[in-house]
């Protein structure tokens, strides 16, 4: 008989669980079907009529929040995206991705029967929350998004396109990093200001979420769907759209974001109906990781004001 307490999932779902209540966030599993009776995998805190979501960035899942979760108030939704974490699994190829990241929080949401939601989305999480708000501004009652939000800005680092072209992007996909400090050197150098603070256990939560069948296909297939070799594909360019979105919108950027500099949220934050923005000090593309409290604190009092 198979021993399923080996099983990588089973592993991987404890050692999370593990890592969010050491940061003073302790939340249970949950299985959200679609109408496909796909599942999304959720840790949960609370239970409430407007709950907060946070959608995690491009290249992780969930886990990417343990040390902002505790921080925040009420109650919690902190799924991992489909092809990440223990959601389903997914290939891009043929589908709209913008229309699939709409359509997947959509039914998140219907699913979770509740009406408006506060959204928190980072980097590739902010593209994800972008294309839900803009196509269902009536369901959001806050949006927050946190680093640059993929969409926003055309530059896409090389590396990155690289993934997304169907030829390399299977080579690059075979360069496994099975390490805490190699993933701390050759990752969050470019992703934090300070990659020295991550803690390891973070760090090896995100090797063992990386390492899980699946997630390299919708990587590749992701990137792809989104950058080309010049950039940022049109298709995914949301730089117009968002100038109508009537909903209450803060952008926290990091001031050493390396995806996109400060000034360019600044700008659209200043053209649209109902958006504020602040600056992270010393804090980089995710700075929920560089400076969770401050973010914490930020995110709190936008969200109180609701």
């Amino acid at each position: 008989m198979k021993n399923r307490g080996n099983d990588p999932r089973q592993r991987f779902e404890r050692g999370r669980l593990a890592l969010f209540a050491a940061h003073r966030a302790e939340c249970r599993s949950r299985w959200i079907p679609d109408r496909r009776n796909r599942q999304t995998y959720a840790l949960v805190r609370g239970e409430g009529p407007s709950p907060t979501l946070l959608i995690h960035g491009g290249l992780s899942d969930a886990s990417e929040w343990a040390l902002l979760a505790g921080r925040l108030d009420g109650s919690l939704i902190i799924p991992d995206r489909p092809g990440y974490g223990l959601t389903f699994r997914i290939d891009y190829r043929q589908l709209d991705f913008r229309r699939a990241a709409a359509d997947w929080l959509l039914e998140l949401v219907d699913a979770l029967g509740v009406e408006t939601i506060d959204l928190l989305g980072a980097s590739m999480g902010g593209f994800f929350a972008l294309a839900f708000a803009t196509s269902h501004p009536e369901r959001v009652r806050r949006l927050v998004l946190l680093g640059a939000p993929v969409g926003l800005f055309r530059e896409i680092p090389l590396f990155l396109r690289l993934w997304g072209n169907p030829a390399v992007g299977r080579l690059i996909s075979h360069m496994k990093i099975s390490d805490a400090e190699t993933l701390r050197k050759r990752a969050f150098a470019g992703l934090v200001a300070h990659p020295e603070r991550v803690p390891v256990e973070f760090l090896e939560v995100a090797i063992a979420g990386g390492a899980l069948p699946g997630t390299s296909l919708t990587t590749r297939t992701m990137l792809h769907a989104i950058t080309s070799l010049r950039g940022l594909r049109r298709r995914a360019w949301m730089g117009e759209d968002i100038l109508d979105l009537d909903v209450p919108t803060l952008f926290v950027w990091g001031d050493q974001d390396g995806q996109a500099g400060p000034s360019i949220g600044a700008e659209f934050s200043r053209r649209m109906p109902q958006a504020k923005f602040t600056i992270v000090d010393d804090a980089g593309h995710m700075p929920q990781l560089d400076q969770p409290e401050a973010v914490a604190s930020i995110v709190r009092a936008f969200l109180a004001k609701a």
